[in-house]
């Protein structure tokens, strides 16, 4: 009996391990190829720990107070603002109860999902392209500057890329698969993996589930990446018949992930605040032509300038060439059919079109992250074909590797140097909201209540909630309370128009019940200030 079992348990663990191998391992590489990864990958770790404690941002405190700090089913069902990404939300707080309250452990899940995106993005380049190529796209990704600095925002997106370049995968797994497959009895598909096929379409339902979750601007890249399928199968050299079943199979498989996110967001819609709060809030809004159109053009300039703002020209021109050599030579670059780059952008398109929405550029951070890993695979398929013609295949695909590696050195070395001098070591100390959070959390008594206008408050408030002082000390423009004395904080440059004293009062109308005259300015530090009014009552 102990003996049966055994035998059972060995083939489960064996059919795991199959199952794994397939959706993660597209080719039998060589070890040291999987040693140059591990190595990239170490650098991407250590070029994002550069950053780890910069100073906190507005959206990440925001989502750690109003959401992750406080008991999960808040997190759950309130999405009074698009800034809950609900997924990443609650990772950050399941990191701040096992972790601490520390301004690391709101980066973690963003931290961590950055990360393996590196080596996703071998898996998934490897499913394309050949190998010193796919190690190209790892090194791109691990030593991009905005990915990098992704990491360390406490976001959704660095999780919206990796779910992409999983989706991208599994993308490649189910045009492979389904390709040879046949039909029997006009009803069931058939074919050498049928299994592993049937896995790939789960773990894309459950990709796109997660990916939504996260933020519902996934339906961008599944919309692409989904479109690229359709099509493929529907241009394969197949009876029509077959080619129909691939996709009505597939398009149920969306649809499973559609009813695995309206389950996922039920919460939100049945508890919480409600459906319009998902597609009908202020930045999702449909927008009338002329609106959007104007919006657009300007975000899209936007967006292009935020994708180049990191790089040289020279360099920027260079991974221009790259992209459009994938594009025009996809069919050499890639063993792809039609060329995935092309249906990402359709995707969105189509999407935008739909919607009436000019997306915000972080919103593109996917389209930057495909850009990139087209553009590498294709300086890296040209690279190889000069390789060629001085040496013989095999040692020019060693070279090459070798070569992808250095240049994954030379970038971490110069990322280093740029971190550590002292002008850089400044940039990333404390703000000045810390300093002010802290000379508040020592001075501040039960009389007195923060009077503080946005961005300035969440930070300060972030800062303040370490120091074990509750955001309820803030004065709320939606629930007002009486004041027996203001500490009033006030941001004296900024791209925000409430700088002075007046207009802080103003917008709280609190002129009338804070005796100004009797006020002093208390503190101090840079471009903040801080003042203590008593009532004039």
């Amino acid at each position: 009996m102990l003996k049966h079992k055994s035998i059972h348990w060995r083939k489960l663990l064996k059919t795991l391990r199959d199952e794994l191998v397939h959706l993660f391992l597209p080719a039998k590489d060589s070890a040291y190829i999987y040693a140059f990864l591990g190595l990239i990958s170490f650098l991407a770790i250590i070029l994002r720990l550069y950053y780890i404690d910069n100073a906190i941002g507005y959206d990440e405190a925001y989502t750690f107070i109003r959401f992750s700090s406080k008991p999960f089913k808040f997190a759950l069902a309130d999405y009074h603002a698009p800034n809950n990404h609900i997924l990443n939300s609650l990772l950050i707080g399941v990191a701040y109860r096992l972790l601490g309250n520390h301004l690391w452990v709101v980066r973690v899940p963003a931290f961590i999902a950055s990360v393996l995106s590196v080596p996703m993005a071998f898996v998934t380049a490897r499913r394309f392209f050949k190998v010193h190529q796919a190690l190209a796209v790892a090194v791109v990704l691990a030593v991009s500057q905005t990915f990098i600095l992704n990491a360390v925002n406490g976001r959704g997106y660095p999780l919206i890329i990796f779910f992409s370049l999983l989706l991208a995968n599994l993308a490649g797994i189910l045009v492979k698969e389904e390709s040879g497959s046949k039909v029997q009895s006009g009803s069931k598909v058939q074919s050498g993996s049928k299994v592993q096929s049937r896995s790939a379409l789960i773990a894309y339902a459950i990709t796109g589930a997660l990916g939504f979750y996260t933020i519902p601007i996934f339906l961008y890249p599944m919309a692409g990446i989904s479109l690229w399928i359709v099509v493929t199968y529907l241009t394969e050299p197949e009876p029509w018949k077959i080619r129909w079943h691939k996709v009505g199979v597939f398009l149920v498989t969306c649809l499973a992930s559609g009813v695995m996110t309206v389950i996922l967001y039920s919460p939100v819609i049945i508890f919480g605040t409600g459906f319009k709060s998902l597609v009908a809030n202020d930045i999702v809004k449909s927008q009338n032509w002329q609106g959007f159109s104007e919006n657009f053009i300007v975000r899209s300039k936007n967006t292009w300038e935020n994708w180049m703002l990191y790089t040289s020209p020279i360099t920027n021109w260079v991974l221009a060439t790259g992209f459009l050599i994938s594009l025009f030579f996809y069919r050499k670059v890639s063993n792809q059919r039609l060329p995935m780059q092309v249906f990402l952008l359709v995707g969105a398109g189509f999407m935008i079109l739909l919607q009436k929405v000019a997306a915000l550029p972080r919103i593109w951070g996917y389209l930057e992250m495909f850009y990139l890993f087209f553009s590498a695979a294709g300086l890296a398929w040209a690279t190889s074909k000069i390789f060629t013609l001085i040496w013989r295949r095999k040692i020019s695909e060693k070279i090459l590797n070798s070569l992808v590696l250095a240049v994954a050195l030379i970038a971490f070395t110069n990322i280093t140097i740029k971190t550590q001098n002292t002008e850089m070591r400044a940039n990333r100390a404390h703000s000045s909201a810390f300093y002010m959070a802290e000379y508040i959390a020592t001075h501040i008594s039960e009389k007195d209540t923060v009077v503080a206008v946005a961005p300035i408050d969440i930070q300060i408030a972030y800062y303040l909630l370490i120091e074990g002082v509750p955001y309820e000390v803030f004065y709320q423009r939606d629930h007002p309370k009486e004041i027996e004395n203001a500490f009033v904080l006030v941001r004296t440059r900024g791209e925000y128009n409430i700088n002075t004293l007046e207009k802080v009062l103003n917008f709280y109308e609190l002129t009338d019940s804070l005796d100004v005259d009797a006020g002093n300015l208390i503190f101090d530090y840079g471009p903040l200030f801080v003042y203590s009014i008593p009532s004039s009552e």
